[in-house]
């Protein structure tokens, strides 16, 4: 069945969205969130968002970016660009539809300067952590067919809070902690300047970002939590609604327990809050090992890809 590949036009947003709900049914979105991480998105170029169309219906879709303003102090990342989501009809799979879409995406991006496509770490909006290897199999012997290679393992994890007590043994860890100087606590509105000075020394980029942006919204959030050392911010966390992350430990504090420490305070106040549940979207490595430890377990297996140009 012919099929024909164009940019992506303001009319498509209903069609694209079904479409979307169809093909990712682990990862639905609302128009409300399509509208605002993808159209909004202060990096979108509807000359990297494709749709492919057969009989004039929309049978394909697919994000591709690369950054036209500095992110914090990450820059622009020039060499980087990103796909962040593609998909096409089931009925209209192995057909070429999405080798098509890719190779317009990454002929836009080429030009852009970029010298590696990434699927998908893409911050602030990414919609996926990278491939979902059990749900988005196929996606993923696609990619490595267009010789995309494994950058990480990342993984999605989550627990029930309706049974969570702190393990035996905690409180005399936290005693100790307490003891030395170390504290973990709810964030006060003057700790605000103290919290943006330690993110942007330590974690620049995404976490700074979801600090400021909860900060704008609600200057009392009581969402963020901090680890001290006497009056010195070292650590942070953070949740909403369900969701928690990102969280983060001055590295040279690290392996201390200040870690557990915050994190089951942080649990503690999702609690207080009427959390049931506590999820986070991606994580690995080291971190994949200290949340199992405390009892998060894995719900979902991604793999971040990229593809290099000569």
């Amino acid at each position: 069945m012919p099929t024909s590949i164009r940019n992506y036009l303001a009319e498509d947003e209903h069609a694209v969205l079904a479409l979307w709900n169809h093909c990712l049914p682990r990862d639905e979105i609302s128009l409300n969130t399509f509208r605002r991480k993808i159209i909004l998105d202060s990096n979108f170029d509807a000359r990297g968002c494709f749709v492919a169309t057969s009989k004039k219906q929309i049978v394909g879709f697919l994000l591709g970016l690369c950054r036209r303003f500095p992110y914090f102090d990450v820059g622009m990342e020039s060499d980087r660009g990103w796909v962040t989501v593609f998909f096409v009809h089931p009925e209209m799979r192995r057909q070429g539809i999405a080798s098509q879409m890719m190779e317009q995406a990454e002929r836009f991006l080429a030009k852009e300067g970029v010298k590696e496509v990434h699927v998908s770490d893409y911050t602030p909006n990414y919609f996926l952590p990278g491939i979902d290897l059990d749900a988005y199999a196929d996606a993923h012997e696609f990619l490595r067919d267009r010789e995309y290679k494994k950058v990480e393992s990342v993984y999605s994890m989550g627990r029930s809070l309706v049974d969570f007590s702190i393990p035996e043994g905690m409180a005399e860890r936290f005693r100790q902690l307490e003891e030395a100087g170390f504290s973990a606590k709810v964030f006060e509105p003057r700790d605000t300047l103290l919290l943006l000075e330690f993110l942007r020394r330590n974690y620049p980029g995404d976490l700074y970002r979801v600090a400021l942006d909860r900060l704008r919204e609600n200057p009392e959030c009581d969402e963020i939590l901090v680890a001290m050392k006497d009056e010195k911010i070292v650590g942070f966390s953070h949740f909403k609604e369900e969701h928690f992350g990102p969280f983060g430990i001055d590295e040279a504090y690290v392996g201390r327990g200040l870690g557990p420490m915050l994190y089951y305070n942080t649990v503690e106040q999702m609690r207080k809050k009427g959390r049931h549940n506590l999820w986070l979207a991606w994580t690995s490595g080291r971190a994949k090992d200290f949340y199992h430890k405390v009892g998060l377990k894995v719900f979902r297996r991604h793999e971040i890809m990229k593809k290099s140009f000569d």
